[in-house]
């Protein structure tokens, strides 16, 4: 119970600590709050329970901050390369994944800048997937 009570701390209570403490900045400016989640909020995994509390908590605050002009909407990636050698578990990934790569930083980053830009002004409560069509293959990592 107490890596848990570490884990929520960390994946959750941060993050609601620290939306708490930005939205009195955010009512001012018309912001935007962008969570980045996972796909295991979609596509359950086993030991993965937090991940998936985050997109509630998207949708929950997009209709609580709502009124008050502030967009929340969350980023869901796929695994993405982080370094140049890639372990077992990531060349698994790569090959059950739609695309049949990884994605790389640069794609997060522009799912990022579209939900933070005017382009997407109506747009709240939502869940981007970036994940090069992972989460309809998922269930393969749950099978190993």
């Amino acid at each position: 119970m107490k890596i848990w009570d570490q884990l929520f701390a960390i994946h959750l209570r941060a993050v609601v600590e620290l939306i708490h403490e930005s939205v009195p900045h955010l009512e001012k400016t018309n912001g935007t709050i962008i969570n980045i989640s996972g796909v295991a909020a979609i596509a359950p995994m086993s030991q993965a329970l937090l991940p998936g509390s985050g997109d509630m908590m998207t949708r929950v605050l997009a209709l609580e901050l709502g009124p008050k002009g502030i967009r929340v909407n969350s980023l869901s990636p796929g695994s993405t390369q982080t370094r140049d050698k890639i372990d077992p578990l990531l060349e698994l990934t790569k090959k059950i994944t739609p695309l049949q790569r990884l994605g790389q930083p640069l794609d997060m980053a522009k799912g990022v800048a579209f939900l933070a830009s005017s382009d997407a002004s109506f747009i709240t409560g939502a869940n981007l997937v970036v994940d090069g069509g992972l989460v309809y293959n998922i269930g393969a990592l749950n099978t190993l």
